[in-house]
């Protein structure tokens, strides 16, 4: 064997760059040697050609005392040279490279050798033949074509600070993997420090940005892989990820487009895309990446599915249409999957679509689609489908069909809807409040009473309760009494249930400010009440009907007491004509009920 003397000083430099923090498992497990290929180096008329082929065996003899890497045996390199049929002498850096592959090499050397002012430059470069990774190299200039030894020595040398290079790269992508971002952001910084160039180490410090939801940081290394290597698949997909994060739809839709431009009919890979799209809650963007594959591959279950889902939250805000054209595309998804599978068409799919029409306020065919789903839901193995069991599946169509009983202002149907609903589902949410309030609409006032405390029981809110009885009354029975300038035009049995509704409410309410509204409209209502039976009562100055408004004015004033500083103004206006209504009906009664 040659000598290497020239090699020596390397080893003690070696064995200090090595000397990091402790490696992550993964690397900490490795126990042989990698593996390296070294390809003779090309040389250049005058360069001797044998100048070459020597700087490669000093290599090969350098890396016998290497720490960690081996050279691959000249004579095996040559025996799958013949096998592949090539010529050793015509070889291109790209033809070791699919050599080094085939032989399980960690890294590939090619090189160059040409005449240059004040002797010969070589520049040898190592790369992972898998990735194409080059480590950080530089040409040198040595005195002429018999300074190999020279020339091996400075490869090896460089080769040193490729392997620091090298193995902060693996521990920063060892990091990502253990899902530790700050020790492999770290870890890729030591990597850029050596080769500021390196695609791999910004990629794998982008994806470490990500995983720390820095999704500022993450983008401009992730642009600059893809500015140089648009065909990079993996960094145009973690690039759109990150501008969908950082709100920019437009940018993550057209990095989506152009990874699906290598790989347009993966309907895998489309989905994927589709779903981080999702997770960034980019619906328009996910509805138009999953129409373009739906034209693609129109009989595709999975896409239609998917599509019809997505365009449903594109379409709405918390129950809201926000959307009428987003709403459509559900539809139209949703009646290709009912073509396309007939009888055997996913219950979700049948519920999304009846949520789609409820949405559109086509309530016949809401109720057509939600009939289909009940029917195939209960002709099912009862297993559910996807994350919902049969019985939420029948929850929630049961629910959705109380709602547009409701809409269809036939809230008795919507009561026997949701019923099934909470006896499929008793855990509904809101369910029991929901019910009480459509036995409220159904005129059911000591059912919806039961079902209030029941919700209350169960940990619904008592003021969310409260409102909602008061909405509800003021909504559907009081407000149009209010606004009447006759007085002898009021409903008092309108009025009368409103009131009703409102004593309830003070039952359950704990909010001041709430009681206290509610508080000042009994009181308000109370004096309209008594000033209906008082216009009825101005021609016969009737006994009857002064006795009645006598009470209900007599009453004003407790619930005044209780509204606060609520419309304090309107509460001196009240109070006045109280005091004048009670004098009155104490006359009227003086004179017409003691005859």
């Amino acid at each position: 064997m040659r000598s290497t003397r020239n090699i020596l000083p390397w080893v003690a430099a070696g064995v200090a760059v090595l000397s990091l923090p402790a490696a992550p498992r993964a690397l900490d497990a490795q126990m042989t040697d990698l593996m390296v290929l070294v390809a003779p180096v090309t040389a250049t008329e005058p360069v001797d050609r044998r100048f070459g082929e020597r700087i490669a065996e000093e290599v090969r003899d350098g890396l016998q005392i290497f720490p960690g890497y081996s050279a691959i045996d000249r004579d095996d390199a040559r025996d799958l040279i013949d096998d592949f049929d090539y010529d050793e002498r015509t070889m291109t850096p790209i033809d070791w490279r699919q050599l080094g592959n085939h032989m399980g090499a960690a890294l590939v050397m090619v090189g160059t050798a040409v005449m240059a002012d004040g002797g010969v430059e070589v520049d040898i470069t190592f790369l992972d033949p898998g990735s194409g990774d080059e480590l950080p190299m530089e040409a040198f200039v040595v005195a002429d074509d018999d300074s190999h030894e020279e020339a091996g020595a400075q490869a090896m040398q460089q080769l040193g600070r490729g392997v620091e290079y090298l193995r902060s790269i693996a521990f920063c992508g060892d990091y990502l993997a253990s899902e530790q971002p700050m020790d492999a952001i770290s870890n890729c910084n030591a990597a850029l420090a050596l080769n500021p160039e390196s695609d791999r180490a910004h990629y794998l410090r982008g994806r470490a940005y990500m995983l720390n939801e820095s999704w500022g940081e993450a983008a401009p290394d992730l642009q600059r892989v893809v500015d140089n290597n648009a065909s990079d698949v993996d960094a145009l997909e973690s690039l759109a990820f990150t501008y969908a994060q950082l709100g920019d739809g437009a940018a993550s839709l057209r990095y989506y487009r152009r990874q699906l431009d290598f790989q347009p009919d993966d309907v895998d890979t489309r989905m994927r895309i589709a779903y981080d799209l999702t997770q960034a809650e980019r619906w328009v963007e996910t509805v138009a990446l999953l129409q373009e594959g739906v034209e693609r591959a129109p009989d595709n279950i999975a896409l239609l599915e998917y599509l019809t889902s997505a365009a449903l939250q594109a379409g709405q805000t918390a129950g809201e249409v926000t959307d009428p054209a987003m709403i459509r595309v559900a539809v139209g998804a949703s009646d290709q999957l009912v073509t396309l599978q007939g009888d055997a068409v996913n219950p979700t799919t049948l519920r999304n679509a009846t949520n789609a029409y409820m949405l559109l306020e086509e309530y016949d065919n809401a109720l057509a689609f939600s009939g289909r789903a009940l029917e195939s839901i209960s002709s099912s193995d009862g297993s559910g489908e996807g994350e919902m069991s049969r019985e939420q599946l029948l929850a929630q169509i049961h629910l959705s069909r109380a709602t547009i009983y409701d809409r269809l202002e036939d809230p008795a149907t919507g009561v026997q809807e949701l019923e099934q609903a909470l006896s499929y589902n008793p855990e509904l949410p809101d369910g029991r409040q929901r019910l009480a309030t459509l036995k409220l609409k159904a005129g059911d006032s000591d059912g919806a009473i039961e079902d209030f405390g029941a919700a209350i029981a169960d940990g619904a809110d008592p003021d969310l309760v409260a409102n909602a009885i008061f909405s509800l009354a003021y909504t559907n029975h009081y407000a149009a009494q209010t606004g009447l300038a006759n007085h002898g035009s009021i409903d008092v049995g309108d009025l009368g249930t409103a009131l009703e509704l409102f004593e309830v409410a003070t039952g359950f309410v704990q909010d001041q400010a709430l009681s206290e509204q509610i508080h000042f409209f009994l009181a308000y209502g109370y004096y309209l009440f008594g000033s209906a039976y008082d216009s009825r009562n101005e021609e016969e100055m009737a006994c009857a009907p002064a006795r009645t408004a006598l009470n209900a004015f007599q009453r004003v004033s407790g619930y005044l007491a209780g509204a606060g500083t609520q419309q304090a103004t309107n509460q001196q206006q009240i109070r006045e004509a109280v005091d004048v209504q009670l004098y009155r009906q104490e006359s009227i009664i003086e004179e017409s009920c003691e005859r």
